[in-house]
């Protein structure tokens, strides 16, 4: 197993405990999915639900990886390990899981490994009280974008990912695909912060993760 293999692993496993948790269909439902089903939450509850999970999980595997990596404490103490499969052969010498972690459990390396879209981003969508939407809003959610550099709008199609809805105050991550690639073509950088708008009124920020559209990419 390599180093890569071992943290995407841990990913996929998050992945399974969530997907367990809230699967009330199956015939051998887990204790964790019991107990949600008890408590009688509506399609939109329950999403909130499970985005509270899933950030929770992300936090505590993210977490345990960075402390068998030495740059982050497991209880007291703070210490690099070096771990080995059953065969001797080293996966990790401490130091080289960093890294892997950040791709699967920040930039959802395995979700957007085949994407096809022009960029991936991380937005936050603005609270109502702080002159947000008022209501949530379904993956595929189209609205207008603008680049910190630049007033030019354009617009920008969103599919989130891990979750089909986004509600004021959220934080996702998002396929995004724009209709002026053309105009940013060899313009955008990772990192790269931008406005959405509705109308005249800013219903949220982001920043570029990755691009995926290499004609896109800043030269």
């Amino acid at each position: 197993m390599t180093t890569k293999e071992f943290v995407k692993n841990f990913y996929q496993e998050k992945q399974n405990i969530l997907n367990s948790s809230f699967n009330t269909q199956s015939e051998y439902r887990s204790l964790v999915s019991t107990k949600i089903e008890e408590l009688k939450l509506n399609d939109i509850e329950t999403e909130k639900f499970k985005k509270i999970i899933s950030y929770l999980l992300d936090d505590t595997f993210y977490t345990i990886l960075l402390g068998l990596d030495g740059s982050a404490s497991i209880g007291d103490s703070q210490e690099a390990f070096k771990i080995y499969d059953e065969e001797d052969n080293l996966i990790s010498e401490g130091g080289d899981l960093e890294s892997y972690a950040y791709e699967y459990f920040h930039e959802n390396k395995l979700e957007t490994k085949n994407s096809q879209c022009d960029f991936i981003a991380q937005i936050h969508f603005k609270k109502e009280n702080d002159a947000g939407r008022k209501n949530y809003v379904k993956s595929d959610y189209r609205c207008q974008l603008a680049f910190n550099f630049d007033n030019y709008k354009t617009s920008a199609r969103q599919i989130y990912i891990g979750t089909d809805y986004a509600f004021p105050g959220d934080v996702v991550n998002a396929e995004i695909d724009i209709l002026s690639q053309e105009y940013f073509c060899r313009k955008l950088k990772v990192g790269m912060g931008f406005n959405l708008y509705e109308g005249l009124q800013i219903v949220g920020t982001g920043k570029i993760v990755k691009i995926v559209n290499e004609e896109l990419i800043r030269t």
